[in-house]
C-alpha cells in the first residue's frame, strides 16, 4: 500500500481488526487509519481489541459498495478476503478505487476457491464436493478475476501474486474449510448419497491417521496504483 508515517488509509472488511491495528502503527499518531465492516459485531469486537487508545484508527459501519467518503480521500486501500462474499465485487472495487486520491495503491488479497484441491482416491464424489465448497461463495473465483478487475478500473503498475496454503492436519482442515458440514450439505443438495459422503470422510480421516492427508487452496494478491 506504501503505507507510511502519516497517511490516510482505509480497510474495507476490517473484521476483528488485527491489520487495521497493524496499520496504525506504520501511519503513527499523525496518520489515520479508517476500518470498514459490515458487521456490528465484528467493529464491537475489534474496538475491544484496540488497547492502545492513543491509535489513530476510525471504526466505521458500512456498506462498501455505496461508501459515504469523498472522492480521493485516502492516500491508499486495502480489502483482504471480502470479496469473495460480494456478489458485485467490481462495484465494491470501484467504490475502493473512486476514494483513493491519484498515485495511491489499491491492494485486495482473494481466495479462488476452483484452485481448492483435496487428495483423495475417488475423483467423482471428490470433484462434486470441492465444487460445491467454492459455489457456496458469493464470488468464488474472484482470485482469478482481480486482474481484469484491476484492469478494468485503469489501474496501473498492476502486480499480481500467488499464495498457496497447504493444509495437512484434518483437525485444521475441518476448522477452515468445514469438510464435514460440506459433505452433509452436499448430500441435501443430492449432489452425492449419504454413504458416499461418509466413505469419502472416512477415506480422508484413514490418509489423516497414516500421515497421508492433503488439501490446498490458492489464493492472489493484487495491487495497483490509481493514475
Amino acid at each position: 500500500m506504501g503505507a507510511r508515517v502519516g497517511s490516510k488509509v482505509l480497510e474495507v472488511g476490517s473484521g476483528l481488526g488485527f491489520d487495521a491495528i497493524s496499520l496504525s502503527r506504520i501511519v503513527g499518531s499523525s496518520g489515520r487509519v479508517v476500518a470498514m465492516d459490515s458487521s456490528h459485531r465484528m467493529l464491537k469486537a475489534a474496538q475491544e481489541r484496540e488497547k492502545n487508545p492513543g491509535q489513530a484508527i476510525e471504526f466505521v459501519l458500512g456498506d462498501a459498495s455505496q461508501m459515504g467518503f469523498h472522492d480521493g480521500c485516502f492516500d491508499g486501500s486495502r480489502i483482504d478476503r471480502t470479496l469473495q462474499h460480494t456478489r458485485q465485487p467490481e462495484k465494491v472495487l470501484a467504490e475502493i478505487v473512486r476514494v483513493t486520491r491519484r498515485g495511491g495503491c489499491i491492494v485486495a488479497y482473494e481466495p479462488d476457491w476452483g484452485t481448492f484441491t483435496i487428495a483423495s482416491r475417488n475423483r467423482q464424489v471428490t470433484r462434486k464436493l470441492v465444487d460445491n465448497w467454492c459455489d457456496n461463495f458469493k464470488s468464488g473465483w474472484i482470485g482469478r478475476d482481480l486482474y481484469e478487475h484491476f484492469s478494468r478500473l485503469d489501474l496501473v503498475d498492476i502486480q499480481i501474486i500467488p499464495s498457496t496454503l497447504v493444509v495437512t492436519d484434518i483437525g485444521l482442515a475441518e476448522r477452515v474449510f468445514d469438510l464435514s458440514r460440506n459433505a452433509n450439505r452436499a448430500v441435501d443438495l443430492g449432489l452425492v448419497s449419504r454413504s458416499e459422503a461418509k466413505g469419502w470422510l472416512d477415506e480422508l480421516r484413514e490418509d489423516d491417521i497414516r500421515g497421508v492427508f492433503f488439501c490446498s487452496y490458492t489464493g492472489f494478491m493484487a495491487a495497483g496504483r490509481k493514475k
